[in-house]
């Protein structure tokens, strides 16, 4: 942008303006200037001057910028009133889309103050108050499947090989979950041990029947039969499951429908196919295909609806990294045809550098007052990659005239969007997990203190310890006191970042015959890393990991040393070898023979 137009912007000389745009004096002006013309009008709140521009600019084009700020951001960071209107009301910006960090144009009026909130508020008819922010559930939590009865509404999720298996998540409004149990506490009952990490326990469904509830579930195997479908029930959400049983269906993603006429079918993808299974869950028959989808590439997370008459066949198509969608079609008859929505993909990806990405795999739910929502997965974009695996999320389902679904009116994933129910308090409390390993079996909690017997090397898929939470926000930072006294020598015991067993960070202490060595130490694919931050006369130091995306830092105040590094390794994209399908997560770990003390463990993870 030229001085000349930076200063009739700035001094806000529309005649002169608009006298240099008719003789043509700058000449020809690429649309990406002219763009940012109107940007910088925007920004210094030039309401008349910005419209001026738009109905005199031909081709100036409005496409986000590099960081995915529409006018409207520019606008509401001016926090001038009338600016803001213009951009809502004629240029039809919306105050609840994301940038490329999720910050919304209401964001940024609620800093301008009270006044500058107000009047967005106003112009775009939402109130910041009445808002959530999407993921609901953060933190890997994939593939959800979801039920209401009554007031209540209960949400499972996929765990892979972390047990406890299978969370049960439970919620009055649809924004608050709290966990209230897990299908499987034991990994020998759930088949989970020695699995790699990214197998075990996909896309489970959870449903009701017949008084009791039913989760269906594919187990994930890396030795023949390789996909198996998990079927139990119980009398209550929050537990005792009963055993399973693993029906002999090649297939992946099962959900579960039951008839008007009370016949009850497992439905499985690829494809759509179903098969009829008894009311105890046993097979009747093989499983035969219905529909393939409109997408018609890697279909997933099938869901049968049974609405007016119509069977809505509801699955996900494209592939669970970008370009993944949930797709529509309908017919008079459960064995079909089916026809696809004329809106499809009901729920995409709008643009690819979009914050919030990746949606897909949802089931709808029916409020109580006769309104729709769906749950579906998506990811949130760290450096572009999935740092945090893929999440929950949620957005109204709407229905056309015609009878056809649409997902938060055809927009994509929401950042922002408005509460669907009264706000009701669910103070969720973090799980501590495991791959393939009961942590009750290694690990015991004191007021101030956790011990953990020492395991095998992180590396391997059996007897690793860790106790670990999923990573939920961007910015994180870990510290603890760890104490190797009751290690042997060659013992290590620290922080974690984990991935799974081909990728993760470890700061620890290892024990030495005279003290401890603080050493770091990545594992990335084949390769081990290792840097020492020194050594101390002692078996008990602090040590701590910071950073924001995917820097890190490793410091030990006792040897006043750091050490910079980057987790690339702990995304779904950062290595190829694998099933790339969880997220990261952090906690604590030992290695080796006896035990190790942690102290005052903190554990932060923000969004800033």
């Amino acid at each position: 942008m030229t001085d000349t137009v930076r200063g009739l912007i700035e001094r806000d000389d529309r005649e002169g303006m608009l006298r240099l745009i008719l003789e043509g004096k700058t000449g020809p002006v690429p649309e990406d200037e002219k763009a940012e013309w109107a940007r910088w009008a925007a920004a210094r709140g030039r309401a008349a001057m910005l419209r001026l521009l738009c109905e005199n600019c031909h081709g100036m084009g409005f496409k986000p910028d590099d960081a995915g700020r529409t006018l409207l951001h520019f606008a509401a960071q001016s926090g001038d009133a009338q600016t803001m209107r213009f951009a809502v009301q004629v240029l039809g910006y919306d105050a609840a889309e994301g940038d490329r960090r999720g910050v919304t144009p209401l964001d940024l009026a609620e800093r301008n103050g009270p006044d500058a909130l107000r009047a967005l508020e106003e112009a775009s008819g939402i109130r910041l108050a009445d808002c959530y922010r999407n993921p609901v559930l953060r933190g890997f939590r994939p593939d959800p499947s979801i039920l209401r009865t009554g007031e209540d509404y209960w949400l499972i999720n996929s765990s892979f090989v972390m047990v406890p298996a299978l969370p049960i998540s439970h919620s009055r409004d649809l924004v608050h979950w709290e966990t209230v149990g897990h299908v499987f506490d034991d990994p020998e009952t759930a088949a989970l041990t020695g699995l790699p990490g990214g197998y075990g326990y996909w896309a489970p469904d959870i449903s009701y029947f017949q008084g009791r509830f039913w989760v269906a579930a594919t187990l994930r195997r890396d030795t023949p039969p390789f996909r198996v479908q998990m079927i139990t029930s119980a009398p209550d959400p929050r537990g005792p499951w009963e055993a399973p049983r693993f029906l002999p269906v090649d297939g992946i993603d099962p959900s579960l429908f039951t008839d008007e006429d009370g016949k009850r079918y497992l439905v499985v993808n690829p494809g759509v196919k179903i098969a009829r299974i008894s009311d105890a869950g046993e097979l009747l028959e093989e499983p035969r295909m219905i529909y393939l989808g409109f997408n018609r590439r890697k279909s997933e997370g099938p869901h049968i609806l049974k609405k007016e008459g119509w069977y809505y066949l509801f699955q996900a198509e494209g592939g669970t990294g970008n370009g993944h969608m949930i797709t529509c079609a309908r017919s008079r008859s459960l064995e079909g045809p089916y026809a696809p929505c004329p809106f499809n993909p009901i729920l995409g990806e709008r643009r690819e550098d979009a914050f919030i990405g990746r949606g897909g795999h949802g089931k709808p739910v029916q409020l109580a007052d006769g309104r729709w929502a769906i749950v579906y997965l998506c990811g949130r974009r760290v450096e572009g990659l999935s740092l945090m695996g893929r999440e929950t999320a949620l957005d109204p389902l709407t229905w056309t005239a015609d009878g056809w679904p649409m997902v938060n009116g055809l927009k994509g994933p929401s950042c922002l969007q408005r509460k669907p129910l009264p706000e009701f308090s669910a103070a969720d409390k973090p799980v501590w997990v495991c791959p393939r390993a009961d942590v009750r079996r290694f690990a015991s909690f004191g007021d101030e203190t956790i011990t953990l017997r020492g395991g095998e090397a992180l590396d391997q898929k059996a007897d690793a310890h860790l106790l670990l939470h999923r990573q939920s926000e961007a910015a994180v930072r870990q510290r603890v006191t760890v104490d190797v006294s009751a290690m042997q020598n060659g013992g290590l015991a620290g922080l974690t970042g984990y991935y799974d067993e081909n990728s993760w960070y470890l700061l620890a202490l290892r024990r030495t015959q005279t003290g401890a060595e603080i050493a770091l130490i990545e594992r990335i694919g084949a390769e081990e890393r290792e840097v020492s931050l020194g050594r101390i006369l002692d078996v008990r130091a602090a040590v701590e990991i910071s950073g924001r995306g995917l820097d890190r830092e490793a410091f030990c105040p006792a040897t006043g040393q750091r050490a910079a590094f980057r987790v690339d390794y702990l995304t779904d994209e950062g290595l190829r070898m694998g099933k790339r399908f969880t997220g990261a997560a952090l906690g604590l770990a030992a290695v080796g023979r006896g035990e190790a003390t942690f102290n005052a463990y903190e554990e932060a993870m923000t969004d800033d």
